[in-house]
């Protein structure tokens, strides 16, 4: 026979984690974690005591000094010409109508919202219901390496950057757009690699800071398959090498593709593997048609 317990009833201890019972939903982005709740306070946790590394080296990601900065940006190539910029509002909704007007009295000039620059008193009235991203103008500097004033100079820029954000400042080359973001908190001590400040939004597949740039935090990407699409090349649109619409007696398909050979100048004759374009770029003129529709 068992034993009998040393314990007859235990009453009002409670589980270490309770997960409320909800409706089942078949949304993408619906979670057991979303679902439950507990994906926000782990976000909240992660955000909190999570240590970065970097991708390149694995070293745990520190914070940059203000010389750090200045030694990457005198390394740059002679001639690049940067703006120095100071990301006061990222991602965030509202008008700033008074916050950019603080700024033009404390002396700055210009500003760059949703990646057009604009004079500070000259800016246009902004969407309070769409999100901005916001970054004032501190400096525009040419990299000369032997320009002796020029380290001051950045230095001076990135502490005036850092101090209207709280730690971060962008580096952006005038020519090809590239971005140096710098951090007064985290960067990698040896390959320089930086991130942003740490927020619960980072880990949040919902929200364009935190999702995959690839699928937009749905966990799947759709992509067209050109074989598929256009398993016989020999054949003309005319003719039916989109096999998809092949079939169909709608009229709607053969006047879209007309709509495109006239917008585009090519013939609908013409077998589809000697078009000029590819399968990626007919895709594109595709989308651009429905678009001006």
């Amino acid at each position: 026979m068992m034993q009998k317990p040393d314990v007859d009833l235990i009453e009002g201890l409670s589980p270490a984690i309770s997960i409320e019972q909800k409706t089942t939903s078949r949304n993408p982005r619906s979670t057991v974690g979303t679902v439950t709740e507990i994906y926000d306070y782990m976000r909240l946790l992660w955000a909190r005591i999570g240590i970065p590394y970097s991708p390149v080296t694995g070293l745990p990601i520190s914070s940059q000094t203000v010389s750090q900065m200045v030694d990457n940006l005198l390394s740059m190539e002679a001639g690049t010409r940067l703006y120095l910029l100071a990301p006061v509002v990222r991602g965030r909704k509202g008008e700033y109508k008074k916050d950019l007007a603080a700024y033009l009295q404390r002396g700055f000039s210009r500003v760059r919202i949703d990646g057009e620059f604009y004079e500070l008193d000259a800016v246009p009235d902004l969407d309070k219901k769409r999100k901005h991203d916001i970054e004032i103008v501190v400096d525009r500097v040419i990299i000369k390496p032997d320009a002796d004033n020029l380290a001051t100079r950045l230095a001076d820029s990135l502490e005036t950057a850092i101090g209207l954000t709280d730690g971060l400042a962008y580096a952006d080359d005038a020519s090809s757009g590239q971005r140096t973001v710098f951090s007064a908190r985290f960067a990698c001590p040896v390959s320089g690699f930086t991130i942003d400040e740490i927020e619960p939004r980072l880990f949040s597949f919902n929200n364009p800071f935190g999702a995959c740039p690839d699928c937009d935090g749905l966990g799947v990407s759709s992509h067209f398959e050109a074989q598929l699409v256009v398993p016989d090349p020999r054949l003309s649109l005319r003719q039916g090498a989109l096999a998809p619409w092949a079939k169909s007696t709608s009229k709607y398909y053969i006047q879209t593709l007309e709509s495109l050979a006239k917008t585009f100048g090519f013939s609908l004759d013409v077998p589809f593997e000697e078009l000029e374009f590819g399968f990626s770029m007919f895709c594109s003129m595709a989308a651009a048609i429905r678009l001006l529709r």
